[in-house]
């Protein structure tokens, strides 16, 4: 989660720099969400998540700064400065821990997705015309004939015609289980609705980069 983020930010300061000195913006940025550079802002969600990073990257200068003041008080000893440090990364994970734009960045990119899942619910049609019925009849026969009838489907996604004689009958016409018929009408989905898809990838990586920081 975000905590994981601000604890970096201390212990790179110290390790990766060899020295005392408060991090700059371009620091931080390279450590919290660096892709979010990347992001497109031309959505509710990207706007969500890029408040949620720069909320989190503020509170990483902010402790920041807030320890290189402790350091450099010179009535502090060591042991001091340690305690009151562990005390400003405390507060600091407890503003994390409940942080209002990382809650409403992650409720935006759910409702996102759901939007994303509703848009890929084109199949294709059910055969109509006689010669079309027919026609699905003999698909299923064959699919029946085929030591992997899943395999074969999947192999052929692009064939509207096949896929949309499998999903309009009972799986067994076409040697399918139920299983079977759920995974080829959800690949269907990803097959035909290919932007949707890169979409709700492209925010759940986001996601993800948010939360580890």
């Amino acid at each position: 989660m975000a905590q994981a983020g601000a604890h970096r930010s201390t212990s790179f300061q110290r390790e990766e720099f060899g020295m005392a000195r408060q991090l700059t913006e371009l620091d931080i940025a390279a450590h919290i969400a660096p892709t979010s550079a990347r992001w497109p802002s031309t959505a509710l969600h990207w706007e969500k998540l890029k408040k949620a990073v720069e909320a989190i990257r503020e509170l990483v200068a902010g402790m920041d700064a807030d320890c290189m003041a402790v350091e450099r008080d010179s009535d502090l000893s060591v042991d001091g400065i340690a305690r009151r440090r562990v005390e400003i990364a405390r507060r600091a994970f407890g503003k994390l821990a409940d942080l209002p734009t990382q809650t409403a960045a992650e409720a935006a990119v759910a409702s996102a997705i759901s939007m994303f899942e509703a848009r890929m619910v084109d199949l294709p049609k059910s055969p109509l015309t006689v010669a079309e019925v027919a026609l699905a009849q003999e698909l299923r026969t064959y699919m029946r004939a085929q030591k992997n009838p899943i395999g074969f489907v999947l192999n052929h996604l692009d064939d509207k015609r096949l896929v949309g004689a499998v999903l309009d009958a009972p799986g067994f016409l076409s040697g399918l289980e139920d299983e079977g018929l759920n995974v080829i009408r959800d690949r269907a989905k990803s097959a035909l609705h290919p932007e949707q898809v890169q979409q709700r990838k492209d925010a759940e990586e986001a996601l993800e980069a948010l939360r580890k920081g």
